[in-house]
């Protein structure tokens, strides 16, 4: 039976469960048993193996939705519930807690042996704690009687002690979220630690559920010992509440064999003790759980917070005594603040006083030293940064004399700056006053030394008197030093009076002091490369002067090289000239068969002896570069079979094939007849000369034959391609060099041809002259050679 009431806004009202599951005094329990099963149960039962051997990862109660209580009440009938106008009156109440205590017993092992003799009004609580529903009572009624009768559910009445629905301590933590006072409350402060009831996992459900009804609690922890560096702890593993002991009544689960790890909640939510309230309370929130476990770092068990230790912290009562606390501890706590501002103040005062005179004149050396700092940096003439630096501290200290000695060996100084009051005498340039400081004063290497007062020293009488002479009462001393060794010495002077050296003023002299070694060290470095471009300069131009002297004999050289190759081609060229003739003649005139092939020889090797001077000194002419080129207009398609027909003679004679490929109508150029022709000639003597007999060689022409017949003056004719291939492959480290004169690739020559290494070096000559551009690629047992004519 539902009971229905009219809507209200305040905090209690809207707490209130309006529609509690209700019953008569007759009803059987186990029909309020199965009614409840029906309320609890939101999808199909799960099939429970109880066998001990079998894992279980998650409780398979976890997702069953849960109803907690049953109203007994009177004067109820089907047909008043299903118009939702009935008016009861309540005679008691049944929980799950209660349904757990009947389960310890033992009298009902599950649902099927229930008897139907046994009424709800028989196992009710008819001592029912309730709360009126009016305008005086409010949320902390509730939670007062909550507390002082420890009750889960209370029923709420109206005027006419009818049911108006009930309220948990659940429904009240979700209206009431008093953020502030739960987030200043810790969990430390309200976790349970008495009525914490923990048991193995092994533990049988019936077990649990006697030890819940003994201990009066709604849930147990299920833990294990677990071993933690040197000691062992309570783990939690688990959770289990009196639902879940109910729930698993409710599907006929034998309680006495299945162990409590089979149903346990293993998706636990933790605290920490030092967690806020509200922390716990969003965690509840979030999990939609009445109970977390509070442990420690190491996860030990250490309690547990419910929503009644968070419900305790918003009663009045404890809220009235935590202020009554608070304002007592206030209270203490400003009496001994005002006494210790009291005991303080003038304490404070010279201590600020002190503190700022100290970080006052901090300021001051920390601004000098950045300042003399700033002036080394600045600055890479050794004299300007030895000034500045005496200058500088002698007025900041306030000094009669600083001087900067430069240390030249132990026995040897010399004063590099000074900077002296009005009152005393200069030291620059006065040897005997260096020889006294370092007599005098003890100089020790890399040793700071402040003497207040000479006359309290071990110095002989002689000693203090010549110091005294000096105009010295009173010196503090600081080295310089670079990488160990000591450069040179500060030395700061009192004439007018002893003056005890302060340890800020020694530490500020030391800062100094190593800023100015950085310094002397850069003015030296910059000196020293300084001194270093000045003997460069003067070995650049010594260098450069040889260079140039070389150059004039290497021309020189060249000069005289040309000229000699020019008078031995001419002179050799003369007897050869005779040598022809001669051979001329001897053919006119019969001779005997040996004789004629002797000739043959002569003839032969004379022309190769001529066809080397001339491409010598055509290469000798192309390299000087001292001739142009003239340019004529070439008709190829005539002019090519002029330059051809003398190969196929050649081929024939070695049963070579010559196979040709270019266009019948072949465009005019302007180039040299005479190089171009004496170009395709090298090649194609080449192509025959490294051609086994029967061989095939190629020779073709490309040219862009369209983009040619369109071209407008102002476009680049596309360049024209000549093309000479032969099968016979060149390695490819020695393809940067065939064109290198005299040059011949190694065993490249089986048939024992012969040739001078000049026409490859000839041949590129003459392409550079025409303007073009020459390419050999050799791969796959073939050579080609590709010369780019412009067009």
């Amino acid at each position: 039976m539902i009971a229905q009431s009219s809507m209200y806004s305040s905090p209690l009202q809207q707490a209130i469960d309006r529609h509690p599951l209700t019953v008569t005094p007759e009803t059987p329990l186990v029909d309020v048993l199965k009614l409840m099963s029906k309320l609890h149960n939101s999808c199909a039962l799960p099939n429970v193996n109880t066998s001990e051997n079998e894992q279980v990862d998650q409780s398979i109660l976890l997702n069953q939705e849960k109803a907690t209580s049953v109203l007994v009440v009177k004067n109820i009938s089907v047909e008043q519930e299903q118009k939702h106008n009935s008016q009861s009156s309540l005679l008691g109440i049944f929980t799950a807690s209660d349904l757990v205590k009947l389960i310890a017993t033992n009298k009902f092992n599950n649902l099927q042996k229930l008897s139907e003799d046994v009424h709800i009004s028989e196992v009710m609580t008819s001592n029912v704690i309730t709360l009126k529903e009016s305008d005086d009572q409010d949320l902390f009624t509730a939670l007062s009687l909550f507390r002082k009768h420890k009750v889960s559910h209370l029923p709420v009445l109206d005027s006419k002690s009818q049911i108006v629905g009930v309220v948990t301590p659940e429904k009240i933590r979700q209206v009431l979220q008093p953020s502030n006072m739960l987030r200043s409350r810790r969990v430390n402060e309200v976790k349970n630690d008495s009525v914490t009831v923990t048991i193995s996992g092994t533990a049988s459900l019936l077990k649990v559920s006697q030890l819940m009804a003994e201990n009066k609690v709604n849930s147990v922890i299920i833990t294990q010992k677990k071993k933690v560096q040197t000691q062992s702890i309570e783990k939690p593993i688990g959770i289990i509440a009196n639902d879940e002991i109910a729930q698993a009544y409710f599907i006929d689960m034998d309680l006495a064999k299945v162990p409590v790890k089979k149903v346990m909640k293993t998706q636990m939510n933790f605290l920490q003790p030092t967690d806020s309230l509200w922390d716990a309370h969003k965690k509840m929130l979030q999990a939609q759980v009445q109970l977390l476990i509070v442990c420690s770092e190491q996860g030990e068990l250490l309690g547990t917070v419910n929503q009644t230790s968070l419900l305790q912290v918003l009663d009045p009562t404890v809220m009235f005594g935590l202020v009554r606390k608070l304002r007592a501890d206030v209270n203490q706590l400003q009496a001994e603040k005002f006494e210790l501002l009291h005991n303080r103040n003038a304490e404070l005062e010279k201590e600020v006083q002190a503190r700022t005179a100290e970080i006052q004149e901090q300021l001051e050396r920390d601004r000098l030293l950045a300042k003399i700092a700033l002036r080394i940096h600045q600055s890479l003439n050794l004299d300007e940064i030895i000034n500045a630096a005496v200058t500088e501290v002698q007025q900041f200290l306030k000094a009669d004399r600083v001087v900067l000695f430069e240390v030249k060996s132990p026995k040897v100084t010399k004063i590099v700056a000074e900077s002296v009051d009005n009152s005393c005498h200069s030291w620059m340039g006065d040897r005997a006053s260096s020889e006294c400081l370092m007599s005098s004063l003890k100089i020790k290497k890399n040793k700071i030394q402040a003497i207040a007062d000479i006359e309290q020293t071990d110095l002989a009488i002689e000693q203090i008197t010549n110091l005294q002479k000096k105009q010295v009462k009173s010196f503090l001393i600081v080295p310089i030093s670079q990488d160990g060794q000591l450069w040179g010495i500060m030395c700061t002077q009192e004439y007018s009076g002893i003056r005890d050296w302060q340890p800020s003023e020694i530490d500020l002299l030391q800062q100094i002091a190593t800023q100015l070694a950085i310094g002397i060290q850069q003015a030296q470095l910059y000196e020293q490369v300084q001194t270093l471009n000045t003997d460069l300069e003067r070995q650049v131009q010594e260098r450069t002067a040889e260079l140039e002297q070389k150059v004039k004999e290497l021309e020189q050289l060249n000069i005289l090289k040309d000229d000699f190759l020019s008078t031995v081609s001419h002179e050799l060229r003369t007897p050869l000239s005779n040598m022809k003739m001669a051979i001329h003649m001897l053919k006119v005139f019969p001779i005997s068969e040996k004789g004629e092939r002797y000739l043959n020889v002569l003839d032969t090797e004379c022309k190769r002896e001529i066809e080397l001077i001339t491409d010598l000194l055509d290469l000798q002419r192309l390299e000087a570069g001292t001739e142009s080129v003239a340019l004529d207009t070439i008709d190829l398609t005539i002019w090519l079979p002029t330059i051809m027909e003398p190969f196929k003679s050649r081929v024939k004679e070695r049963q070579q094939i010559l196979n040709t490929t270019y266009p019948k109508q072949l465009p005019k150029i302007r180039s040299n007849n005479n190089s171009l022709g004496r170009i395709l000639a090298e090649l194609l003597n080449n192509a025959c000369k490294y051609t086994e007999d029967g061989g095939e060689i190629k020779f073709s022409i490309e040219y862009n034959q369209k983009k040619n017949s369109k071209i407008s003056p102002s476009e680049t004719p596309a360049p024209i391609k000549f093309i000479v291939s032969n099968p016979s492959e060149i390695p490819e480290s020695e393809l940067p060099k065939i064109f290198t004169k005299f040059y011949r690739v190694p065993n490249a020559d089986p048939w024992k041809q012969g040739g001078t290494g000049l026409g490859l070096a000839l041949v590129k000559k003459l392409v550079e002259q025409l303007n073009g551009n020459l390419f050999v690629t050799s791969s796959n047992g073939w050579t080609t050679f590709t010369v780019e004519m412009p067009a």
